[in-house]
C-alpha cells in the first residue's frame, strides 16, 4: 500500500507542482510537465480518489468511459515521470543533493506503485464492463420476461375476466330458469290440490247417484223383468215368423231352381237338378259396391269379371256382355254344365242372376295359371314339384269330364282358363264353349261345327280344319300346356322345339330354371308325355285313362302329397268323395260354405266353431269371420244321387 508522502505526490491533471515546498530548494517558478492523468474513476458502485489513496462508494453516479485511459497511456506517463525524475535529480545536484535524491527515489516509487495500481484498475474496470454488460443483458432479460409475464397476466386476467362473465350470464340464465321451473312446480301443485279437490267433489256426486241408481234399480227390478220376458217373447215370436217365411221362400226357390235345372238339363241331353242359388242383382250392386273398379279383377272379350262379398262369403262375379250375340248361348251353356257338375278340380258355381246374365263363382286368390307362369304381380314362380301336380289335377280333371255317359269337351282349354285357389290347388273353368258329345252314325262321340272357336295355339289342328271336336280335341291341348310348365316358353311351335331338343340331346337347355332343379328323367318322361298328347294327328294322340298310371307316378315322384286319383274320388260303396264332410267324414245332409271356401256339414262345422276354434279345419289357416252359407247347390246334387241309389 502507497503511504502518506506517496499519495500526497499524485497530482491533479494540468496542475502546476511546487518545488518550493519539497523541504525548500527548489526555483518558485519551475513548473514541471505533469502527465499525470485525473486521478478519479467513477463506477457505478463506487469511485477511486488516487490523491487520497483510499476507495469510496458513489452509488449516485455512473462511469464516465472518456476519464480513463488504457495501459499504454499509463505506460507513457511512466515514462514522463521518468524524466520529470531525471530532470529533478540534476536540478537537484546544483542545490541539495542529498535531500532531492530521497525525494526523488520516493517519487519514483510512488510513480512506479500508482503505474502498477493503474494496470489493476484497468483490469478491474475491464472486468467491471463485462460484468456491467453481462447485467445489463441478464436485466434487460429480466425486463422482457417482466413485460411477458405481465402481458401473460393482462391476457390471463382478460380471459378470466371474460370467463366470469360467462358464468355470471349462465347463473343467471340458471337462476331465471330455476324460478320459471319453481313457479310452473308451484302452478302445477295448485292445480293439482285444485283437481284433487274437483275429484273429491265430482266423487262425493257419483257417490249419490249411485245411490240414486240402486235405489231406482231395485225399484224397477219387477217392472223390467216383466218387459223383458214380454220382450222375449214377441222376439221369439217374430223369428218364428221369419224363419216360416225365409223356409217357404227356400222352399219356392229351391223348387224353382229345380225346375229351370231340369229344363237346362234336358237341353243339353240328359236330366238332372239344378245346383245353384239364385241371386238378385240388388245383391251384386251391394257385393261390389255397384260394381266399382277398385273390384274388377278381370275383363275379356266374354265381359268383366269382379271380386265382391256375397253372402259372408268372398266370391267372383263373372258380368257377360249384353251386346254379345254368344254372350246369352254361352252363358246358358256354362251353367248347363256347371250346374250338374261337381269335382274337385272344376271351379264351383255358386248362383246366377238372370237379370245381368251374370255367373257368380267361388273365389280363387291365386288367379289363373297363365299369370302364375308370367310371375305376374311379382309372385314367386311356380315350383316343378307345384307344376308336375297340377298336371296330374289337370289330368284328373278331363278323365272326369271325358267318362260321363254323354263326355264333355272343354273345347278351350289354356292356362287362362285354369284357375288356382289359395293352396294352388287347380280348378278348370270357363265352360261357355263346353260341348256335349253325341254319338253319330259312325258310333264316335264328336261335336260338328262350321265355325271352329277357341285359341289358336291351343286348338287342335283337327278341329280347325275338319270342326269336328272330339275329347281328343282336350288331349291336344293338355300336351300343349305341360309343354309350357316344363318349359315356359310361349305356346306357338312349342311342341316341335322340344322335339328338336329331345332328338340333339338338349332337352336340358330349354328346361324352365325358374322351377327348380328339375330331375332329368322325370322331366324327359314329362316332354314326351306332352309330345304325345300334342300330336297332329288325331289317332296318334295318347288316351288319358290308359295313361293316367303313368301321370299319377310322376306326380308321386315328385315328393308332393298326392291327391287321390280319380278312380279313388268315389269310396267304395261308390260315393264321391266331395259329397263326404272334412270332419265328420259322413254324407252331408245339410252342407253349408265357411269362411275358408270348404264345405262342411252343419252340425259338423258349428260344432267346431263352438268348440272355440278359430282356424279352418282344412287349412288350419284363421278364419276371416265365423257366418256359414248353406251351400244349396250341392246339396241339390247330394239329395239327387241319394234318390238314384236309395
Amino acid at each position: 500500500m502507497p503511504t502518506e508522502t506517496n499519495r500526497q505526490n499524485v497530482f491533479p491533471r494540468n496542475s502546476s507542482f511546487d518545488v518550493s515546498n519539497l523541504r525548500g530548494g527548489m526555483s518558485p517558478g519551475f513548473l514541471p510537465r505533469s502527465p499525470i492523468r485525473p486521478s478519479r474513476l467513477h463506477s457505478d458502485n463506487y469511485s477511486i480518489d488516487f490523491s487520497e489513496g483510499t476507495m469510496r462508494s458513489d452509488t449516485a453516479s455512473s462511469i464516465a468511459s472518456e476519464d480513463v485511459y488504457s495501459h499504454s497511456d499509463l505506460l507513457s506517463m511512466n515514462r514522463d515521470d521518468d524524466l520529470e525524475v531525471r530532470s529533478l535529480e540534476s536540478l537537484g545536484s546544483t542545490r541539495e543533493q542529498g535531500t532531492l535524491a530521497d525525494v526523488c527515489v520516493k517519487l519514483q516509487a510512488a510513480l512506479a506503485d500508482a503505474a502498477k495500481y493503474r494496470v489493476q484498475l484497468n483490469e478491474e474496470i475491464c472486468k467491471r464492463e463485462k460484468a456491467e454488460m453481462d447485467l445489463a443483458s441478464v436485466i434487460q432479460k429480466e425486463d422482457e420476461t417482466k413485460s411477458a409475464l405481465i402481458k401473460e397476466k393482462q391476457e390471463m386476467e382478460f380471459l378470466h375476466k371474460h370467463e366470469i362473465e360467462m358464468i355470471q350470464r349462465q347463473l343467471d340464465l340458471l337462476q331465471e330458469e330455476h324460478k320459471k321451473v319453481q313457479e310452473e312446480r308451484d302452478n302445477a301443485v295448485k292445480e293439482e290440490i285444485l283437481h284433487k279437490q274437483e275429484i273429491k267433489i265430482v266423487q262425493n256426486r257419483l257417490d249419490l247417484l249411485q245411490e240414486e241408481y240402486n235405489k231406482l234399480q231395485e225399484r224397477d227390478n219387477a217392472v223390467k223383468e216383466e218387459v223383458l220376458h214380454k220382450q222375449e217373447i214377441n222376439i221369439v215370436q217374430s223369428r218364428l215368423d221369419l224363419l216360416l217365411v225365409e223356409y217357404k221362400k227356400l222352399k219356392e226357390e229351391r223348387d224353382k231352381a229345380v225346375e229351370e235345372a231340369e229344363e237346362l238339363r234336358g237341353s243339353a241331353g240328359h236330366r238332372s237338378h239344378a245346383t245353384f242359388s239364385k241371386i238378385s242383382l240388388l245383391e251384386l250392386e251391394q257385393a261390389t259396391e255397384n260394381f266399382s273398379k277398385k273390384h274388377k279383377i278381370g275383363e275379356g272379350g266374354f265381359g268383366s269379371v269382379y271380386k265382391g262379398f256375397l253372402r259372408n262369403t268372398m266370391v267372383a262375379i263373372k258380368m257377360l256382355h249384353p251386346q254379345s250375340l254368344q254372350g246369352k248361348p254361352e252363358f246358358e251353356q256354362e251353367v248347363a254344365v256347371l250346374s250338374t257338375m261337381r269335382h274337385p278340380n272344376l271351379v264351383t258355381l255358386i248362383g246366377i242372376c238372370s237379370e245381368k246374365s251374370a255367373l257368380i263363382y267361388e273365389y280363387l286368390p291365386n288367379g289363373s295359371l297363365e299369370d302364375r307362369l308370367a310371375c305376374q304381380g311379382g309372385t314367386p314362380p311356380l315350383t316343378w314339384q307345384v307344376r308336375m301336380r297340377i298336371i296330374g289335377e289337370i289330368c284328373r280333371a278331363l278323365l272326369f269330364l271325358h267318362s260321363n255317359p254323354n263326355p264333355i269337351v272343354h273345347g278351350d282349354l289354356k292356362p287362362a282358363n285354369i284357375l288356382l285357389d289359395g293352396n294352388l290347388v287347380c280348378k278348370l273353368s270357363d265352360f261357355g264353349i263346353s260341348r256335349l258329345l253325341m254319338e253319330t252314325n259312325s258310333n264316335t262321340l264328336v261335336y260338328r261345327t262350321e265355325y271352329p272357336r277357341g285359341t289358336f295355339a291351343y286348338m287342335d289342328p283337327e278341329f280347325l280344319t275338319s270342326g269336328e271336336l272330339t275329347v281328343k280335341s282336350d288331349v291336344y291341348s293338355f300336351g300343349i300346356i305341360i309343354l309350357r310348365l316344363l318349359t315356359g316358353n310361349p305356346p306357338i311351335n312349342i311342341a316341335a322345339d322340344v322335339e328338336d331338343a329331345i332328338e340333339t340331346h338338349s332337352l336340358h337347355l330349354i328346361i324352365d330354371e325358374s322351377a327348380g332343379e328339375w330331375p332329368f328323367v322325370q322331366a324327359e318322361k314329362l316332354a314326351n308325355l306332352g309330345l304325345r298328347c300334342a300330336q297332329m294327328r288325331r289317332r296318334k294322340r295318347l288316351d288319358l285313362e290308359s295313361e293316367w298310371k303313368l301321370v299319377e307316378g310322376l306326380m308321386q315322384a315328385s315328393s308332393l302329397s298326392v291327391s287321390p286319383s280319380f278312380k279313388s274320388q268315389l269310396d267304395e260303396k261308390g260315393t264321391p268323395s266331395y259329397f263326404m264332410c272334412p270332419i265328420s267324414q259322413e254324407v252331408m245332409k245339410d252342407p253349408h260354405v265357411a269362411a275358408d271356401g270348404y264345405t262342411y256339414e252343419a252340425e259338423a262345422i258349428k260344432g267346431w266353431l263352438d268348440g272355440g276354434h278359430k282356424t279352418s279345419p282344412m287349412t288350419n289357416l284363421p278364419l276371416p269371420h265365423q257366418e256359414l252359407t248353406p251351400n244349396y247347390a250341392l246339396r241339390s246334387a247330394i239329395q239327387e244321387w241319394l234318390v238314384k241309389h236309395s
